[in-house]
């Protein structure tokens, strides 16, 4: 009889096990492994959802690029002499003289350096024609013959004016010149030596 009521025990415990697990599985199987079964309800239509990025961003500012004419002879109310250029080149960055005018030049070493260098823009023997867009002119300063407002009897006083282009560079006259002027003393493209070579050249071109 107690061997009866064991079987019997048992059956029921694992009938009972049975029913348990059937519904665990339907419940879990229902409801994913969120155990809650509870979701978030959906946002009604027509609302608008949060977000980080806003729906219309401004427009980014607009660069324009503006240019300031070097003065001419016109603006500093000074008249130019007949046959001489109107609109000269101004040495790009203020800055005195460099020691290059204080030495004696090859004119020889300076035709080889300009030939190197400069024949690019100004021309063999500095004969120039080159065409320079936006500038006030149009054209690329020639050096040979050179502006008469750089010429100068004293060989020092046209070294030093030469020289202020070399080592500082130059922007022509105009609304937007698309050639400017290394300044090579600067840059330090050119020694002092170099330099003053090419100084020479120059003034010999234009004795």
């Amino acid at each position: 009889m107690d061997d009866f009521k064991k079987i019997l025990y048992g059956v029921l415990v694992g009938f009972i096990l049975l029913i348990v697990g059937f519904v665990s599985f339907a419940f879990i199987w229902s409801c994913g492994l969120d155990f809650s079964c509870k979701q978030a309800a959906p946002p009604p239509a027509g609302t608008p959802i949060p977000t980080l990025i806003p729906a219309t961003l401004p427009a980014p500012p607009r660069f324009i690029p503006t240019y300031t004419p070097l003065p001419s002879a016109a603006d500093s109310g000074t008249e130019t002499p007949a046959g001489e250029i109107s609109n000269v080149a101004r040495p790009s960055n203020p800055g005195a003289p460099g020691e290059a005018v204080n030495m004696a030049g090859d004119a020889n070493a300076g035709a080889q350096i300009f030939a190197a260098n400069c024949v690019s823009c100004h021309g063999a023997e500095g004969v120039g024609g080159f065409a320079n867009p936006g500038s006030a002119d149009g054209t690329v300063p020639a050096l040979n013959p050179i502006d008469p407002t750089l010429k100068d009897a004293d060989y020092k006083t046209f070294a030093t004016n030469l020289d202020l282009f070399i080592q500082h560079g130059s922007t022509p006259a105009g609304p937007g010149p698309t050639f400017t002027m290394p300044a090579w003393g600067n840059l330090g493209a050119l020694t002092q030596r170099q330099i003053a070579d090419v100084i020479a050249y120059l003034i010999s071109l234009n004795p």
